[in-house]
């Protein structure tokens, strides 16, 4: 009897650490910057501006790459579900902590970082049904385009979001280690940094010049809410993705492939995506991050580099896994299996379906045969 192939596993290289590293820290220093000093600088805004275009669908797309293998309930609701409910509860405690009046809003997550954690259970869920389907990352960015005409889409469950930033994530699903060699080789590869840094400059100029809000490439809107026609929005979408995966590509181009001083910390990144925000918070409640020696970009630099360092630690890390160790043998039985009660074939998928009418036709036809066998007279009686 032949097994059933298994899906290769992901050749985690250097390269997809590193590139974790680069984008956690653009994560940091993107939220950082946009307490106070997006509102005092021009120059920063254009950053902010342009670090907001492609920070969270590189990291999507990278996320999706990273989750090939058959996906394991259990698990993404120990490292994903749990920390989005403890990640939303502590962002909201810093607040409330403030003396801020903010209602506990668990399924609608705005104003928080966490969005992404529950993006990410979503999708792990759903891909391998979804990764199956033909064209899947154009029609992904179709239905994205038009969900920004529709009201429904909204904060709610991150909806929106999730929609906005599915063709990322599927694309990094689809996206094989061959391709990234392909990339590599490419002996043009250079040219994509100027390339990028053009439109990467652009894409803002455009935007903040015609006074469009940032929140278009946040994707947690649709494109009324965020003060566009539709024609404006789908077009600005459009650049999202378009200068997106330039950016991932060349990021798969030309990152170090090699073991860098920081590399270690691409493998401990939730810890920083889910401490960083709530002691933001409390650091702009208590004025720290209005304090004239931080108010410019090179100590706010050196201050998201303190974040990542600190809270990408191992000290940090293994504290973070240990504890969802801990939640998850509190809450949940080990090898807890339910009785099958021969029910699910009420369930039953097309395919399904066929087989169990194959298996009562010839259970039909067995029974034939023995009524007829009954029916012929003993020979030792004639």
């Amino acid at each position: 009897m032949k097994k059933k192939a298994e899906r290769p596993n992901v050749p985690y290289s250097y390269l997809i650490d590193n590139i974790k590293v680069l984008l956690i820290f653009l994560v940091v220093f993107n939220h950082i910057i946009a307490f106070c000093l997006v509102k005092e600088d021009i120059v920063i805004r254009y950053i902010w501006y342009a670090i907001t275009i492609f920070h969270m669908p590189a990291f999507i797309f990278v996320s999706g790459y990273l989750s090939k293998k058959p996906q394991n309930v259990m698990k993404n609701v120990k490292n994903l579900l749990i920390p989005y409910i403890l990640g939303y509860s502590l962002t909201w405690y810093a607040q409330i902590w403030l003396g801020k009046k903010i209602d506990y809003e668990l399924l609608r997550p705005s104003g928080t970082v966490m969005w992404f954690v529950l993006a990410l259970f979503i999708y792990r869920l759903t891909i391998e049904a979804f990764g199956k389907m033909r064209f899947i990352v154009p029609l992904s960015i179709i239905f994205a385009l038009w969900a920004g005409t529709r009201a429904e889409f909204t904060t709610y469950l991150s909806s929106s979001r999730i929609v906005v930033f599915f063709p990322f994530f599927v694309a990094g699903y689809l996206w094989k280690s061959e391709y990234i060699k392909a990339v590599r080789e490419f002996k043009g590869k250079w040219i994509l940094i100027p390339l990028t840094g053009l439109i990467l400059f652009a894409v803002p100029n455009y935007m903040i010049t015609n006074s469009m809000p940032v929140d278009i490439f946040r994707g947690n809107h649709s494109y009324m809410i965020c003060g566009l026609e539709v024609g404006e929005g789908i077009v600005i979408r459009l650049l999202m993705y378009l200068v997106s995966f330039l950016v991932i590509y060349t990021m798969l181009a030309v990152m170090p492939d090699i073991r860098l001083p920081l590399t270690f910390i691409g493998r401990n990144t939730m810890g920083i995506y889910f401490f960083h925000y709530p002691i933001m918070i409390i650091m702009n409640g208590l004025f720290i991050l209005r304090i004239p020696e931080l108010m410019n970009v090179w100590a706010l630099l050196g201050v998201s580099l303190i974040f990542v360092l600190v809270l990408g630690s191992l000290p940090v890390d293994w504290l973070y896994t240990n504890f969802l160790n801990l939640l998850t043998f509190i809450l949940f039985k080990k090898d807890k299996t339910v009785r099958d009660e021969g029910l699910e074939e009420e369930f039953d998928s097309d395919e399904d379906e066929f087989q169990s009418l194959l298996r009562r036709r010839r259970a039909i036809e067995e029974l034939a045969a023995t009524l007829e066998t009954d029916d012929v007279p003993d020979k030792k009686q004639g």
